[in-house]
């Protein structure tokens, strides 16, 4: 079951905008299909124009040091030879790559993606990267003016930390240009129903109106989490133990977003986060006692930031709400200070 069902747009967008060096930045929330795309869109551009594709996660690298031994493990081993002088220890296939103690990072990065030749390179969650970022973004800024032949495809679950660096580096002067933004957003209803529908019949597993309602209802309409719970219904499980595993685990990890958001934010945060499961207006909201500021920027990061929440007209009201049931459920398990 792709999680590229329904997103021809977005990767012809993509493919496009590789194919006018431009290097590209895929936003949306947590299972949204963002990786799938930008690595299955990627090898497709690759395999038309002669190109190699990298592909990087760097969720767990949170200082450029880790991040340059993470991409340099997976590069070429001509680029790598070229950079003995930075390097400790090198092992066949790149494995266990480490920089000498005093050697630059930034230098090494620099070095070896100038190296490059016709190469995508797909940093996966680079937001991530937080101490040395000034000297990760220039190495990458040299990257793009030295190198034509090395395109980026970047990714990243929080839109504003990534937006911020484009837009830091952009002002510094490093880029030439921005990348090109392509959101992805959840599916809408018509597209998930036909996706599950497809998905199953592949592997010969019925689902009744009822069932498919029960999903969508419990998950929403993130791909990620529909092809969880067709992954399940494909490998035997019944309709209600997948669905409900899967409806745990994407609570938990919103649980686990959101709890990430609210550290070192205002004590009465928790209270917008629990009110926002149920909908609520700006002056209801400001009622649990958190500044107009505070508040301001709480819901920035939910909805332009995270995109889990929105703001709709009901009658003459303007009601912010998360969009998706796992987060819904997830602000009710919040624990208050």
């Amino acid at each position: 079951m792709s999680e590229l069902f329904g997103r021809d747009i977005e990767v012809n967008r993509l493919i496009r905008a590789l194919e006018s060096n431009s290097w590209v930045a895929v936003l949306g929330p947590r299972m949204a299909g963002k990786t799938s795309l930008a690595v299955a869109s990627s090898k497709e551009f690759a395999r038309m124009h002669g190109y190699s594709t990298v592909y990087i996660d760097l969720r767990n690298s949170t200082t450029l040091r880790e991040a340059t031994e993470r991409i340099l493990r997976n590069l070429p081993q001509g680029v790598i030879k070229r950079l003995r002088s930075y390097l400790a220890s090198v092992q066949v296939g790149g494995v266990g790559i480490r920089l000498k103690p005093k050697a630059s990072a930034s230098g090494a990065l620099e070095e070896a993606l100038r190296n490059l030749r016709k190469t995508v390179l797909i940093l996966d969650e680079v937001q991530k990267v937080r101490e040395g970022l000034p000297q990760f973004l220039s190495a990458l800024s040299v990257a793009f003016n030295e190198n034509p032949e090395l395109l980026v495809v970047f990714s990243g679950s929080y839109a504003g930390l990534v937006r911020k660096l484009f837009s830091q580096t952009y002002s510094d002067g490093l880029y030439a240009r921005q990348p090109l933004e392509i959101t992805l957003n959840p599916w809408k209803r018509s597209v998930a129903e036909e996706f599950l529908k497809r998905g199953l019949a592949e592997c010969r597993v019925g689902i009744t109106e009822n069932e498919l309602e029960d999903v969508l209802w419990e998950l929403g309409t993130l791909p990620g989490w529909l092809s969880a719970y067709g992954l399940r219904r494909c490998l035997g499980d019944d309709h209600v133990k997948a669905l409900n595993r899967v409806s745990e685990s994407a609570v938990m990890e919103a649980k686990r977003e959101l709890e990430n958001l609210l550290d070192g934010r205002s004590s009465n945060a928790p209270r917008v986060i629990k009110l926002l499961a149920y909908g609520a207006t700006w002056s209801e909201l400001e009622k649990t006692g958190i500044s107009k500021r505070a508040l301001h920027v709480l819901l920035d990061s939910l909805i332009n930031d995270l995109y889990v929440v929105s703001k709709s007209r009901i009658g003459n009201r303007t009601v912010y709400q998360f969009t998706e049931p796992s987060y819904r459920k997830a602000a009710q398990l919040i624990e208050l200070r």
